[in-house]
């Protein structure tokens, strides 16, 4: 199975790392895109968290198309601009982790960011139940059950 979550998590990847995020998400074309792709490939009420980091218990959780939308709309509000590119796609069995880096600019100030993050997707039965976008990469590899000290710095 894990080949075919990993398949599952790239073409999903795929059309979410295509353009900017905030322009993605006031363009009708790329919304359908992500629409069409998320309604093949994950259950109908998917679970979505964003996750702070470890010394901030803070985890907002969202359901289905319209949670994941607005997850990203809330996430992205401070920025002007906002990418994410896959740097590694880690096979976990039923789960996925796939480690990015995140850069954007502030919409006020015009403040550059970047910094690197994760996502951990778990697929059932080829569909996407839950996914999890982490600020934390070591506590998205641990919510993955991998420990972060056994792998190296890449």
């Amino acid at each position: 199975m894990s080949a075919e979550a990993v398949r599952v998590v790239q073409e999903i990847q795929t059309v979410l790392t295509v353009q900017d995020v905030v322009t993605a998400l006031d363009d009708a074309d790329a919304d359908d895109r992500v629409r069409n792709t998320l309604t093949a490939l994950a259950d109908p009420d998917f679970e979505v968290a964003m996750v702070g980091p470890d010394y901030l218990s803070t985890q907002l959780e969202f359901s289905g198309l319209a949670g994941f939308r607005e997850a990203w709309q809330d996430w992205t509000s401070p920025f002007e601009h906002y990418e994410i590119e896959v740097e590694e796609m880690i096979d976990a069995g039923d789960q996925v982790v796939s480690l990015v880096a995140m850069k954007g600019t502030t919409r006020t100030g015009g403040a550059e960011i970047s910094a690197p993050g994760a996502a951990v997707w778990t697929v059932v039965d080829g569909r996407v139940r839950r996914v999890e976008f982490h600020l934390d990469r070591n506590a998205a590899l641990r919510a993955a059950g991998i420990d972060p000290s056994s792998r190296s710095e890449r």
